[in-house]
């Protein structure tokens, strides 16, 4: 659902701006590759080649890279709240992922504001204190390096 959401509004759109060079492919490689390099949190997260993951958000101005990237972040976000709740390691995972798209996110793109939207609607169910308490710890950690 979310994944046809994002793809909906990136056709809708047609927003780009220049955010300098294009993303690692890494960025798009897949979901198990972003998840893993998450193993990290709350030390710095970075893909196999070094990019952190704001990086990815930053400069996937194209409507392909922002659809793309949407569909692995999401991907990788949906996996992590299906286990926040009975995994403080995937609740802080999941909030360090939430907290390095809004790091990456420049306050002028509304596709980029919309990816950090979606994902953050994964962090907004009950948790209980353990996970919460985590997921805070991951926000804060992504939002500060990630």
């Amino acid at each position: 659902m979310r994944r046809a959401a994002l793809l909906i509004l990136v056709l809708v759109c047609g927003c780009s701006e220049d955010n300098g060079p294009p993303p690692s492919p890494e960025c798009t490689a897949g979901a198990a590759e972003v998840a893993k390099a998450l193993e990290a949190a709350p030390r710095d997260v970075r893909l196999v080649d070094g990019t952190r993951l704001s990086d990815c958000v930053r400069r996937a101005d194209s409507d392909a890279q922002q659809q793309e990237l949407g569909i692995v972040l999401t991907d990788v976000a949906e996996d992590l709240e299906a286990e926040a709740a009975d995994d403080p390691r995937a609740a802080l995972r999941l909030g360090y992922l939430v907290g390095a798209a809004r790091r990456g996110a420049p306050g002028d793109s509304s596709l980029q504001f919309e990816l950090v939207r979606r994902l953050e609607g994964s962090v907004a169910g009950e948790l209980p204190p353990e996970s919460r308490d985590a997921l805070a710890e991951g926000l804060a950690a992504g939002e500060a390096r990630g």
